[in-house]
């Protein structure tokens, strides 16, 4: 099992369309490495990327901001805690497990 879990939403609400997923795979993994597995579900609201993997290069905030995302959900397996990182997150907080998905 991957130590950590990255949901990333593909609505884009700058440009009021959708990303696609081919550019925010290339663009999260400039900063997610050792990638274990790749989904694509659906939440409640849009389509999400979901990726497993084990290490962080850089910033997620940087990362959000790069795909125009408000914020990204992350899940820590080992910790069993998961947290949100974009410059935007605050007005999602706390991170709700119950709205998180999985492979």
């Amino acid at each position: 099992m991957a130590r950590y879990t990255v949901n990333i939403g593909l609505d884009n609400p700058v440009f009021k369309n959708e990303n696609t997923i081919p550019e925010t795979l290339t663009k999260a993994f400039e900063y997610l490495s050792d990638i274990e597995n790749v989904a694509v579900k659906q939440s409640s609201t849009e389509r999400t990327v979901v990726i497993d993997f084990n290490e962080i290069y850089g910033s997620l905030t940087v990362l959000a901001d790069i795909l125009d995302q408000d914020c990204i959900a992350v899940f820590d397996h080992e910790t069993g805690e998961g947290n949100l990182f974009g410059s935007k997150r605050d007005k999602w907080l706390p991170f709700n497990p119950e709205y998180f998905l999985t492979i």
